[in-house]
């Protein structure tokens, strides 16, 4: 029997002192949204109120101070949704002037951490900055991958900190001096132990996780580019190699590799100061018909590799969690033709779809909706 896709779906939406936003309410539809008005109107903001409900950074790396509106209204945002299963509200308030400055609550219960947040409400949001998933730094592509297999397979999450806490208390440990070398080389032995079990999970996944991606993005940047171009991903592992062949589960034997990795390289990291070796040095390698993307592909092919990994990261969401994710598109479909469009709204059909535009008429007719029109951080009525 096939299992039913749970259309997980905004019900309402309130908000009100997230930045320039004020007084905003409103039913979506479960389908495509079109937040429209001018630049400067409020229209990202209007999405990134949606975003801080995942638990994550702001996807335009805006601090939490400045999320408070500058008149000093109190914020105030409400979320409604349904998650495939049954209702639920999401709720976060706060006061500039205030030392916690926000909360959240989860139907009516406050959430004492933002990561329980990670595990409620799901979304993919794609803009034009997402161009640094191929400009960018090896770093850049990592956090990509942890969050989209941490969407998947939640404890994942919890291994990638426990992760950086360790990196970090070993770091701390070879920047200290004046301790007997025999008394440093013990304490490694111990931080070591604990990364290598830790990391060794991480790269597995993480290695799982880029076939997945490799396959999906793969037949979506073939049908954006009309079968003229191939794209390939290859994720090269600092412990393991390129494009690593891992055993389903973790064994004894892969964290020994790791830890045996760890332990050649204790003279380098003694010698630094710090972790030369381990998954924090990881990367995705892309590249189109050959090249390497992030140094020969051109602004368009950049642009349309970012979307294809954005798209392929929901329809992988969709196909394993058999439930749909919420869209959010920043500024990104006035830039795409119609066919590319009509790529787009094959891939994402049956989500629930927010996007911003200055006007609805660069947008094909599938992409026609429930029209929000922005002034001023205003609703225009």
């Amino acid at each position: 029997m096939v299992k039913l896709i749970q259309l997980v779906k905004i019900n309402k939406i309130f908000v009100d002192g997230f930045k320039n936003l004020r007084d905003i309410s409103f039913s979506p539809s479960p389908d495509y949204n079109l937040i429209l008005g001018e630049n400067a109107q409020g229209k990202t903001n209007l999405l990134e109120s949606l975003w801080i409900f995942t638990g994550c950074r702001s996807f335009r790396g805006t601090k939490e101070r400045d999320y408070f509106s500058f008149s000093g209204v109190p914020l105030k945002i409400n979320l409604e949704f349904y998650d495939g299963r049954r209702t639920q509200s999401l709720d976060c308030i706060g006061n500039i002037n205030s030392s916690k400055e926000k909360k959240f609550f989860r139907n009516d219960i406050p959430v004492s951490k933002t990561s329980e947040l990670f595990q409620v409400f799901h979304c993919v949001n794609f803009t034009p900055d997402d161009i640094s998933l191929i400009n960018g730094s090896p770093e850049v592509r990592r956090n990509f991958i942890d969050y989209c297999l941490s969407q998947l397979y939640p404890p994942a999450l919890s291994l990638v900190r426990r992760y950086q806490i360790l990196i970090a208390q070993k770091n701390a440990l070879l920047r200290q001096r004046g301790m007997p070398s025999e008394s440093i080389l013990n304490m490694l032995g111990i931080w070591d132990r604990q990364i290598a079990q830790v990391g060794s999970e991480i790269a597995l996944r993480r290695s799982e996780y880029v076939k997945h991606l490799s396959d999906k993005c793969s037949e979506l940047y073939k049908k954006i580019s009309s079968g003229r171009e191939d794209v390939s991903f290859t994720y090269h592992s600092n412990i393991y190699g390129k494009n690593p062949v891992f055993p389903k589960k973790l064994s004894q034997e892969i964290i020994d590799e790791y830890y045996s990795r760890l332990e050649s390289s204790r003279n380098d990291d003694i010698q630094t100061g710090f972790t030369t070796t381990g998954i924090q040095r990881d990367d995705l390698k892309i590249k189109i018909n050959d090249m390497n993307a992030r140094e020969f592909g051109s602004q368009g092919q950049k642009k349309s590799l970012a979307l294809a990994l954005k798209l392929a990261q929901a329809q992988i969401y969709y196909d394993k969690k058999q439930a749909s994710p919420v869209i959010l598109l920043d500024d990104v479909m006035g830039e795409l033709d119609s066919r590319r469009q009509h790529v787009v709204s094959t891939m994402i059909d049956g989500m629930q779809v927010f996007i911003t535009a200055c006007s609805d008429s660069a947008l094909i007719p599938e992409m026609k909706g429930l029209k929000i029109y922005l002034n001023d951080g205003k609703l225009k009525l």
